[in-house]
């Protein structure tokens, strides 16, 4: 917005009396009608020697009409006005728990871009959601830690959700050393747990943990890291993707321990969801979004100037001169 688009005229109306202005002077030019009786008077031997001085009057018609325009403007309020708003946010701590281990890398998932015939990898799926999701909680501090055999720190709890985001394009699986193999979700959620106890101002707290896996690495386990985070009022969503049976074709273990999850869930007063495919994990962080709601409140107020008297000065200081011209140079007298 420029600076021009701040004025405003608070009573636009008085503007129409514009239009009596090219009215006034040409009438003020029209010449009358001629008297028919001549009175005879002796002020004229008072002027006797003396040339007849008519300009003020020969414009006066155009002069006084054109003193009238500042003033009618003055009269519509012209102003400068800038409005302002501030926005009071009680928002919520998320820290995201995502899985990163090598099953992520997964093909399974139907893409949500349509030029995608293939199915996506469940990361991918995972990172586009999580994505999206971000960018409709601008008024909350959002964290994200990965694990696989063991929890990492990705982003603490921030408002800079851009920094977030390009943390989250760089999201690479772990690789196949053994000390980072497994799926530690117990170490993931109880290190989630820590850094949202740290704040100590939220008004709630939320984790939501992504996993395709059972939990077998870490020293404590999910049920008792659910149990510290209820003890911390820490709500726990969890969200199990990849086949609907939660096995790989071919392969006779189960993915994700679906009772676990639920547990998890109930420990902490939270919900279980099951993602098959992108539909269903991003209509899971649609629930989360519903579910956990953001007091915002919204204030405004509007700054006023008023410029009225920067019209009415040069319309008065006009008059008061046009008089003070015919004082000076008053016209003849008939």
């Amino acid at each position: 917005m420029s600076y021009l688009d701040h004025f405003v005229l608070a009573q636009p109306w008085w503007l129409l009396l514009l239009l009596a202005v090219p009215v006034l002077i040409f009438l003020g030019y029209k010449q009358g009608a001629r008297s028919w009786v001549v009175y005879p008077t002796l002020r004229i031997l008072g002027t006797l020697g003396y040339k007849a001085k008519e300009a003020p009057f020969r414009l006066a018609p155009l002069v006084l009409p054109l003193i009238l325009i500042p003033a009618i403007i003055a009269m519509a309020r012209p102003q400068w006005q800038n409005e302002r708003t501030s926005r009071t946010a009680s928002g919520i701590d998320i820290l995201v728990a995502l899985d990163i281990s090598q099953s992520m890398d997964t093909r399974d998932f139907q893409s949500s871009d349509p030029r995608f015939r293939n199915p996506q990898r469940r990361i991918d799926a995972a990172r586009e959601v999580l994505l999206n999701f971000i960018g409709q909680r601008r008024d909350d501090r959002i964290g994200l830690v990965t694990f696989s055999g063991r929890p990492y720190t990705v982003a603490p709890l921030t408002l800079e959700h851009d920094i977030l985001k390009l943390k989250i394009g760089e999201i690479v699986l772990v690789s196949g050393r053994r000390d980072e193999g497994g799926t530690a979700i117990g170490s993931a959620i109880n290190a989630a747990s820590i850094r949202l106890d740290n704040q100590k101002e939220s008004k709630s707290k939320i984790i939501v943990l992504v996993t395709d896996g059972a939990n077998n690495s870490g020293k404590i386990s999910p049920e008792q890291a659910a149990e510290l985070a209820a003890a911390l009022k820490i709500k726990i969503y969890t969200i199990a993707i990849g086949t609907e049976s939660g096995r790989l074709v071919g392969m006779p273990q189960q993915e994700y321990d679906e009772e676990t999850l639920i547990k998890i869930a109930g420990l902490t007063k939270g919900e279980f969801y099951r993602a098959k495919d992108v539909f269903d994990l991003r209509d899971a962080f649609k629930s989360i979004d519903s579910l956990e709601k953001t007091e915002v409140e919204h204030s405004s107020w509007i700054q006023v100037k008023e410029y009225y008297h920067w019209f009415l000065l040069p319309s008065a200081i006009g008059l008061g001169l046009y008089f003070f011209i015919v004082a000076l140079r008053p016209p003849p007298f008939p």
